[in-house]
C-alpha cells in the first residue's frame, strides 16, 4: 500500500498517550479536501503534509502548489503560484495529466494543491469559475490510475463548488470548527452529528464515507528541515 502519515489518532493519544498515525492511502483515496476556518491550523497542516509527501511518496515526487492567499511558501519556486496566478498552476498540472493520459509512461507521484480553493473560485468571473469546476471534476474523477492527486484547502465548502458529483471523489479532513453547512455538504446527517468543534490543530478524517475519526496534528520540531523538503517538491 502507498501511505503517507496525516496526523495522530486523537483517541489513542488522549487516553493512552500513543502517537499512532492516521494514514492517507493515496492509491486507494487519491484526493483530499482539507476544510478549516481561520485559526484552525489548516495552513500549518498543509505544510506538514507536503513535508510527509516529500519523504513517503516514493521516487521523485513533485508538487504543483497554488495558494490564493500566497501564504504556504516563503520564497518563489518554479511550481508555486499565488493569488491571480493560481490558474497557471492548474493548467500546468492539467498538461502533465493529459500527457500521461495520452501515452507518457511516467507514474511518479504528482500533487496539485490549491489552498483557499473556494475563495479563489469566488474571485473569478462566472464563466471562468464554471470552467475551473469542470476541469477540476475531470481531474478528481480520473487522476487515480496515473498516480496524480488533488488536495484542496478550503475555508468552507458547499456542494455547488464541485460540479458533476465530483464532491464524492474527495476524502475529507475537518480542522477546528468548520461551519455546519460545510459539514453537511460532505457528511451524512448521522455523521455530521459526530463532528464537534475542535481547537487549533485538531479535527476529523472521513475516508470513503466511513465514520469520522478524531485526529491531532503533530508539532513540527524542525521548521528549516520542513521548508527544505517543501522547496524540493516544487523545485526539482
Amino acid at each position: 500500500m502507498k501511505k503517507i502519515p496525516l496526523a495522530y489518532d486523537s483517541a489513542l493519544l488522549e487516553y493512552s498517550n500513543i502517537q499512532r498515525y492516521i494514514e492517507w492511502d493515496y492509491d486507494l483515496h487519491p484526493n483530499l479536501a482539507i476544510l478549516g476556518n481561520s485559526g484552525s491550523g489548516k495552513s500549518y497542516f498543509l505544510r506538514l503534509l507536503l513535508g510527509y509527501i516529500s519523504i513517503y511518496a516514493g521516487k521523485n515526487p513533485k508538487a504543483y502548489i497554488c495558494c490564493f492567499k500566497n501564504e504556504l511558501l516563503k520564497t518563489d519556486a518554479p511550481r508555486f503560484w499565488g493569488y491571480k496566478n493560481v490558474i497557471h498552476g492548474l493548467e500546468q498540472f492539467k498538461n502533465e495529466f493529459e500527457n500521461r493520459l495520452t501515452g507518457n509512461p511516467c507514474r511518479d507521484f504528482r500533487l496539485l494543491l490549491i489552498d483557499e480553493y473556494v475563495s479563489w473560485l469566488a474571485s473569478l468571473e462566472s464563466k471562468e469559475s464554471e470552467k475551473v469546476k469542470r476541469d477540476m471534476a475531470t481531474l478528481l474523477f480520473m487522476v487515480r490510475s496515473l498516480n496524480m492527486h488533488v488536495v484542496l484547502g478550503c475555508h468552507r465548502g458547499m456542494a455547488a463548488d464541485f460540479s458533476h458529483g465530483s464532491r464524492d471523489c474527495l476524502n475529507i479532513l475537518f480542522l477546528g470548527s468548520p461551519s455546519k453547512e460545510s459539514i453537511r455538504s460532505f457528511c451524512s446527517a448521522e455523521d455530521a452529528e459526530m463532528i464537534q468543534p475542535k481547537c487549533r490543530g485538531a479535527g476529523y478524517t472521513i475516508f470513503d464515507a466511513q465514520k469520522p475519526i478524531g485526529i491531532t496534528v503533530p508539532t513540527v520540531k524542525d521548521m528549516d528541515k520542513l521548508d527544505k523538503a517543501i522547496l524540493k517538491l516544487v523545485s526539482d
